[in-house]
């Protein structure tokens, strides 16, 4: 069993940001309250809402996607990411990676057979591996993709 990623301390603000959510959210929930008990319109008062639930949804969502940690143990990948709550772990069968994709941007996705989002790994963690990770699916996507040649 080895430690391909590790990314606890970025995880650390991370949590940070869905407290600020959270707080925003009650926030404009507060606000949203003081506006139906003044008569306001009910549209004026969706609006409200809306505004507090959207970082609440897309961190929800990103939590679900960003990894926290990878581990291999044999031919299996345990990979644990931030989660709404907690971290949530999944032990995927590294024949159900399909691919490790580096895009331009500063991090690398891992695309798993049956979800639909694929990881997110970020490249600015406290410990990587990254050719470990590449090394988990036998072809990795190019960075800037196929060269096209005339011909």
């Amino acid at each position: 069993m080895s430690v391909l990623y590790e990314n606890r301390q970025r995880a650390k603000r991370a949590r940070f940001s869905i407290l600020a959510a959270v707080v925003w959210s009650v926030g404009w929930f507060y606000w949203a309250n003081v506006l139906w008990g003044g008569g306001s319109r009910p549209a004026a008062v969706a609006i409200v809402v809306a505004i507090g639930l959207l970082p609440l949804v897309a961190l929800y969502f990103y939590g679900n996607v960003y990894v926290v940690r990878i581990v291999r143990d044999g031919d299996m990948a345990d990979i644990t990411t931030l989660g709404f709550y907690g971290n949530r772990n999944f032990r995927i069968p590294l024949a159900a990676i399909l691919e490790v994709a580096r895009p331009e941007s500063g991090g690398m996705t891992i695309r798993v057979a049956g979800r639909r989002t694929p990881f997110l790994v970020d490249l600015q963690a406290e410990h990587s591996d990254m050719n470990a990770i590449a090394a988990l699916v036998p072809v990795m996507l190019p960075q800037e993709g196929p060269e096209r040649h005339a011909g």
